[in-house]
């Protein structure tokens, strides 16, 4: 069975290596979801790309800018 954003988000969350494509949707999800644990936020749920240069998840829609190699997220909604 093929993993969810959902699935490879709570990867992210759980702490592994993001192994996905770098700017790739996958390795936006895997990166949100270890924002959330770094964070103290629960877990992810609901994960998939937004409109531009957001991700959704928990309800909650996050913008993400990636400079140098290195992401960061901000809450929009």
């Amino acid at each position: 069975m093929t993993p969810t954003m959902t699935d490879i988000a709570r990867a992210g969350y759980d702490g592994n290596d993001n192994p996905h494509l770098a700017t790739s949707p996958n390795w936006y999800a895997h990166a949100l979801g270890r924002y959330l644990h770094d964070t103290g936020r629960v877990p992810p749920r609901d994960v998939r790309m937004g409109r531009g240069d957001s991700i959704r998840a928990n309800d909650m829609r996050f913008a993400f800018k990636v400079e140098a190699g290195r992401i960061t997220f901000e809450r929009i909604e």
